[in-house]
């Protein structure tokens, strides 16, 4: 016996027993004269969840939100420092963003001033400028959103393969990514997107190749991740470091081809070809909305 719900009103436990019998399913109704209490029940534990929707509905009451599994298991996860370390270094220049002071130390960690000649700055021995706008976030929402994406994937990869590959995703990715959004729309741009999306494709590609990977990614997430990608490319939601995204992508996907201990095949091929092509299809449309000049092409 398994219990849907309970109740003290004798007539509408009854009158759900009644219309959950008539849908096929062994219900029943008790009484629990300690408590005062009606209970409804079925039979069998596959007849439990059409039950209790049926209950939730009938009763007016929200269904909870379901959190899924592999997000649980990832969110179990122990608190990395390298990752805990970043978000406290990102909040921190969020915060200190706000005053005027902060503001000319912002300015100092972006790749270069717009109205300097092509890497500047970067040429003249400024070279952490290269990496630092991954640390910069423009909004409270954007760093909100960042972090909330960068902690539960920090936390995942530094655990699984430790500090040194986190360090090194998280450079060779935002280093790429901040170079290619770059040459494209100029220096004026920052965030840790770039590297999200490094690790989203790292963990959906390298489950793919290792199916005997511990961890993975919703099915319904990725498809969010490719689908936010290509709905920011249509420039609806306004200026987006999309070739910023797309890169990070392409590193993170590519990395986990590297690093699966499986030999190459047709799945490593499959998902090559996929990061090339979100690169390349990301370049070309960014390149159509400048009228096919980047922005590399304005220094000369």
């Amino acid at each position: 016996m398994h219990i849907v719900g309970e109740l003290r009103d004798k007539k509408l436990i009854e009158q759900m027993r009644d219309e959950l019998f008539s849908k096929g399913i062994s219900a029943n109704s008790h009484y629990n004269q300690t408590e005062d209490m009606y209970y409804l029940t079925v039979d069998e534990m596959h007849e439990l969840l059409p039950a209790q929707d049926y209950y939730r509905v009938k009763l007016g009451i929200k269904k909870p939100i379901e959190v899924d599994e592999e997000w649980v298991k990832i969110k179990s996860l122990p608190r990395g420092k390298i990752t805990y370390t970043i978000v406290v270094v990102c909040i921190v220049l969020y915060l200190m963003s706000l005053g005027d002071g902060g503001k000319k130390f912002f300015d100092l960690l972006f790749m270069g001033n717009p109205a300097n000649d092509f890497l500047m700055e970067i040429k003249s021995g400024q070279i952490w400028r290269i990496l630092t706008p991954i640390f910069l976030h423009l909004s409270f929402f954007h760093i909100l959103f960042n972090m909330l994406w960068f902690k539960d994937l920090g936390y995942l990869i530094e655990f699984k393969f430790g500090k040194n590959q986190l360090l090194l995703l998280i450079g060779v990715s935002g280093v790429v990514s901040n170079f290619s959004q770059y040459l494209v729309s100029g220096p004026s741009f920052g965030g840790m997107s770039g590297v999200l999306y490094a690790m989203l494709g790292f963990i959906w590609v390298y489950k793919s190749v290792h199916t005997a990977f511990d961890y993975s990614l919703p099915a319904r997430d990725i498809t969010i991740m490719v689908g936010w990608l290509l709905l920011c490319l249509t420039g609806f939601l306004g200026p987006i470091a999309n070739t910023a995204h797309a890169s990070g992508l392409f590193v993170g996907m590519l990395y986990a081809l590297i690093l699966a201990p499986e030999k190459w095949g047709k799945k490593h091929i499959k998902y090559f070809f996929m990061a090339v092509l979100f690169l390349t299809f990301t370049v070309g449309v960014e390149g159509i909305k400048l009228g096919g000049r980047y922005f590399v092409r304005l220094w000369f």
